[in-house]
């Protein structure tokens, strides 16, 4: 971005910005000219990933223990001119979700911009996996979002405007991890929550993929030397893009990991159908599983109406 790409006079609240990703959106919005509510509970979910038994540097597990998180990127936005208050919800919680944008709105009588960037990252073993461990990833990735939109979108609503980006994962929305089972789950509703969101009004609604060396990666231990900088604070640019009035597409996900930006897109292969219309039979499919499977000729739909009125019927499909 360019320096003439500001945000003054809008107001945004960020989830999960203590630490990590979040916090270096939250000092970029700050920067940039726009007004920051710093949500952070502290000590999440997952502290106990953090510890230097997992082979987690000490400095990176004593700071998961730490409560005033949000504070702390507060002080630093306000001490370079900016505007911030901080918010401590638990936003699995639907109660305290709201207050994040009570406090936009009190302190700056507006709400223009969420970025829903909380989450906790549970890897058990699918064995070991526990239907609490996916209510809990759900409940912070999903349910979380959903809280605090469901106060924030009306506001955007009747101002005519809003811009949503909501983080979400590979994991997920592109290539699966053994190990990431619950996390990828909730990532994928996230992103299935995204193509359904916003389009009208003004407001616009996005999700990022990120790659970035936060302290959920190193924890992972997922470590690439190839001497790109995979700093949180290449990630957050194109975030700050997203949140942009400028910034018109809505329900697209982005790849974003240290020099790039990718859009990701869903694209569906022209497969097989019975000339006659017939429903095909399990000997049909077998018969043509090369045609339906073959990724030559691929598109990429436009949205729900395009992918019906291109694949449902005989016609589209076998003038392609």
């Amino acid at each position: 971005m360019t320096d003439h790409q500001r945000f003054d006079g809008r107001v945004a609240a960020v989830s999960g910005a203590g630490r990590g990703l979040g916090r270096e959106f939250a000092l970029l919005l700050a920067a940039r000219g726009a007004a920051v509510v710093v949500n952070d509970i502290g000590v999440s979910a997952d502290v106990d990933r953090y510890d230097t038994d997992g082979g987690v540097p000490p400095e990176v597990s004593a700071d998961a223990g730490r409560r005033d998180v949000a504070q702390e990127v507060v002080d630093a936005i306000v001490a370079t001119g900016g505007r911030a208050v901080a918010n401590t919800a638990d936003i699995s919680d639907p109660a305290q979700a709201r207050t994040i944008v009570d406090d936009a709105v009190t302190a700056f009588g507006r709400i223009d911009i969420v970025v829903n960037n909380a989450g906790v990252v549970i890897t058990h073993p699918l064995a070991e996996l526990s239907t609490a461990d996916l209510q809990l990833t759900h409940a912070v990735h999903v349910l979380g979002a959903l809280n605090i939109l469901r106060t924030a979108l009306p506001h955007m609503q009747r101002q005519g405007y809003g811009r949503v980006v909501n983080i979400a994962s590979v994991e997920g929305g592109v290539i699966g991890s053994p190990g990431f089972e619950a996390y990828a789950a909730a990532k994928g509703a996230l992103i299935g929550l995204t193509r359904h969101l916003g389009g009208s009004a003004d407001i616009r609604v996005n999700a990022v993929l990120p790659g970035g060396r936060t302290r959920a990666a190193m924890r992972s231990g997922r470590k690439r030397n190839d001497g790109v900088e995979r700093s949180a604070a290449a990630v957050a640019p194109p975030v700050a893009w997203l949140c942009h009035e400028a910034c018109e597409v809505t329900g697209r996900l982005f790849a974003v990991s240290a020099a790039s930006v990718r859009q990701i897109t869903t694209r569906v292969a022209a497969g097989y159908c019975d000339p006659s219309g017939a429903p095909l039979s399990v000997e049909d499919i077998a018969a043509h599983w090369g045609e339906i499977t073959e990724r030559t000729e691929p598109w990429t739909p436009e949205g729900l109406e395009d992918f019906l009125d291109r694949w449902n019927t005989v016609d589209t499909v076998a003038a392609r």
